[in-house]
């Protein structure tokens, strides 16, 4: 798909879209005809109209309110539009104006964010592919035609979305077809097309190192564990960033093996590597001026071979001892050992993002991630970096009046409590706060309930939404605080 700036629709466009508004709803062509169809201008509402003869389709979009419209609507409308708009080789798209100001970089951003995101479509197995369901050449018609912000801005949707789709191919993925082997063959293909340094740890490697929860975990599969280590660094970087994405390509549970029902959405249990990864795979195009390490540790949660048992006690990297009480909370396993290593490379701040908990959707919803940190300003800066990327999150605490179910009789720690039910999503994050060095700023990203939708919402669509990418891509462009 192609993309433009323009001032108005240029020859051969095929359809024009109307904004439409439920505040201005005489504003529309064939008003009477409009509203005894029910098209109300909601957000999102489209309705397809004749041209004049000889001249392009029209195509109403609504946009809700004009007084309160803003960026995030426009990225959810556009997206509607995305799925409703197939059969036209070429669309004007005339940008609506948040807050009754004329459309700038951010409005141009969001709309194209929202046209790829919502035209997505994952057919890589299908037998017979269904055809694309939007135009070849997008117009976004603009006063004057746009400037060198408004080109930047488009060059930069481009890319975010770029990003977030390849997320969303790996999350999509069946964990047959992405094994932990092949996860980093793709992250390598991804490095050497992004301008990232990569290195990639086979299990013997991971056992030099001693990542201990990382080895527990893959002992119950027949494909070894592999860890990713990326690299982002510009000429003269302006502080330093580490990611670190949970990658478990199956979930299984291992010996505490999940009913088939919960097995389901497994294969998504990598979204938060591939999280990662989408926002590393954009840095260089977007010119970011700080350093991005990203620890990516991938492995299968299976009960064959020789699985972690009950009880066993694992020593991670750093040389604490964890006794496994339950074989399904793996994730934070294979997450210390990776924050340990973040750390040792004494980053200015750490993110780790996961799909963790189901404890977070539970107290959140599936439209609002969880984040958890020991800096509040590095978590308002995720938030503010989530508000901008349309991808919000909000904080749970950590405190330390619940760290006391995290002590074991036999070794350093538990990484589950049996019996308890009660903010499970915050023991999970204190477990892994014992893994970051002292002094460090870390933030925790629970994605559980983001990293999947069930229907078409918004920029989102069935399957994997690619939760994540925009946000990080947005907080690593600016410094860490210091």
């Amino acid at each position: 798909m192609r993309w433009s700036l323009a001032e108005k629709s240029r020859p051969g466009t095929d359809a024009v879209v109307v904004p439409a508004f439920t505040d201005r709803p005489g504003q529309v062509p064939s008003a009477g005809f409009v509203a005894a169809c029910g098209f109300t201008g909601r957000p999102g509402e489209v309705l397809r109209l004749p041209g004049e003869a000889g001249g392009p389709a029209q195509v109403l979009l609504g946009f809700g309110a004009g007084a309160t419209l803003d960026d995030d609507t426009v990225r959810s409308a556009v997206a509607e539009l995305a799925r409703a708009v197939s059969g036209f080789g070429r669309l004007g798209l005339p940008l609506p104006a948040p807050g009754g100001r004329a459309p700038g970089p951010s409005a141009v951003r969001a709309a194209v964010e929202g046209f790829l995101l919502g035209g997505y479509r994952f057919t890589r197995h299908k037998s017979a592919a269904s055809g694309s369901c939007g135009p070849d050449h997008v117009d976004l018609l603009l006063p004057g035609g746009g400037g060198a912000a408004e080109r930047t801005a488009l060059d930069e949707g481009q890319r975010l979305a770029a990003a977030t789709l390849l997320a969303r191919d790996l999350v999509n993925e069946p964990g047959q077809d992405l094994t932990p082997a092949l996860f980093a063959e793709q992250a390598a293909k991804v490095a050497a097309d992004s301008g990232l340094r990569c290195e990639v740890w086979d299990e013997e490697r991971i056992a030099a190192e001693r990542l201990g929860g990382l080895l527990a975990v893959g002992r119950g599969s027949l494909r070894p564990p592999r860890l990713v280590r990326l690299t982002y660094r510009p000429d003269r970087p302006v502080g330093r960033y580490a990611l670190i994405g949970k990658g478990v390509t199956f979930d299984a549970g291992g010996l505490s093996l999940k009913p088939s029902a919960e097995m389901l959405t497994m294969k998504a249990d990598m979204a938060g590597a591939a999280a990662v990864l989408g926002a590393m795979s954009v840095l260089t195009g977007l010119g970011c001026g700080t350093q991005v390490d990203a620890w990516l540790p991938l492995t299968e949660n299976m009960p064959n071979g020789d699985p972690v048992r009950i009880g066993d006690v694992l020593r991670m990297r750093g040389g604490r001892t964890v006794e496994v009480r339950n074989a399904d909370a793996e994730g934070r396993l294979i997450l210390a050992d990776a924050l340990t290593l973040a750390g040792e490379c004494a980053p200015d701040a750490m993110i780790d993002v996961a799909t963790l908990t189901d404890a977070a959707p539970i107290a959140l919803g599936r439209k609002i991630a969880a984040v958890m940190g020991t800096d509040d300003v590095l978590v308002d800066r995720i938030r503010q970096a989530a508000g901008r990327a349309g991808e919000p999150v909000w904080p749970l605490p950590l405190s330390d009046r619940y760290r006391w179910q995290l002590e074991s009789p036999v070794a350093d720690l538990v990484n589950y409590t049996i019996g308890n039910r009660h903010g499970t999503a915050l023991l999970a994050g204190l477990f892994l706060r014992e893994f970051v060095p002292a002094g460090v700023p870390w933030a925790h990203l629970d994605i559980q309930g983001t990293a999947l939708c069930d229907a078409e919402d918004g920029e989102w669509v069935h399957g994997a939404t690619g939760f994540g990418v925009r946000t990080l891509a947005a907080l690593v462009r600016e410094p860490p605080a210091t």
